[in-house]
Formats: structure tokens, sequence, C-alpha cells
């Protein structure tokens, strides 16, 4: 039973070591995206990141509330082949601090795909606001 327990035990830090690595790695894009948007980039000061897996699935549901937004046709539905994973969505909020010394708030939702690609995606809150209308 101890014999079994050290390797499955490795493995599974390995695993969750391998998963923090991505993680960090897609927090940096991400960092790097926003800081070439904001005002000043050195006035750029992050705060919370938050992690979900993204899927095919997910982004055909993003892109038909897109659609139906603007009035667009729909994009195919998705298939149970779709539920394989194209990215990560990253929630992340930030402070901005202007030039005249006016700090801002702000948050954003990013898809960050395995080549470190950045996607700016609107706003859960707003696409669901802009769907009631």
């Amino acid at each position: 039973m101890n014999r079994l327990l050290f390797p499955l035990l490795s493995a599974t830090l390995l695993l969750t070591a391998c998963d923090k690595n991505a993680e960090q790695k897609a927090e940096l894009a991400v960092q790097d995206f926003v800081r070439m948007r904001v005002s000043d980039p050195k006035n750029y000061f992050p705060g919370k990141f938050r992690h979900k897996p993204y899927t095919k699935r997910d982004s055909l549901q993003y892109l038909a509330q897109m659609a139906r937004i603007n009035g667009l046709p729909a994009p195919p539905a998705p298939t149970p082949a779709d539920s394989v994973r194209i990215g990560t969505l990253v929630l992340h909020d930030y402070r901005d601090e202007m030039r005249n010394g006016i700090s801002v708030r702000d948050s954003g939702e990013y898809v960050v795909r395995p080549n470190g690609e950045v996607r700016m995606l609107i706003a859960e809150s707003v696409r669901q606001k802009r769907l009631q209308k």
C-alpha cells in the first residue's frame, strides 16, 4: 500500500503544479494585455484573478449571445465534441491610476489561449442586460 501511495502522491503534486503554472502564465498574459490598454502602463495595479476552463461550447454560447444582441444569425449549436478545452477564462479586477491622480477600479473577462493569445470578452453582466432589452 505504501509503495503505491508515494507515486500517486507525487503524480498528484506534479499535476497540481502544472495547473498552477498554466494559471500563472494566463495571469501574466492578461496583465500584459491590460497594461498596454490602460491610461499609463506604470499606473496599472493588478488585483484578483479567477480562472475557469474555457471550452469551445463556452465560445459558441458567447457568440450566440452576441449574435442575439446584435440581431445577427446565431452560430451552429454546440455538440458534445465541443466540450474540449480551448483556453482559460480569466476574470480580473485592477486599478488604473490616471495622470491627474484619479484612481479607477475596473474589471474584465479575458480568454487566454494555450499559445498565450488574449481575447477580451464583453462582461457577462453587460451581456445579460443587453439580452433583456
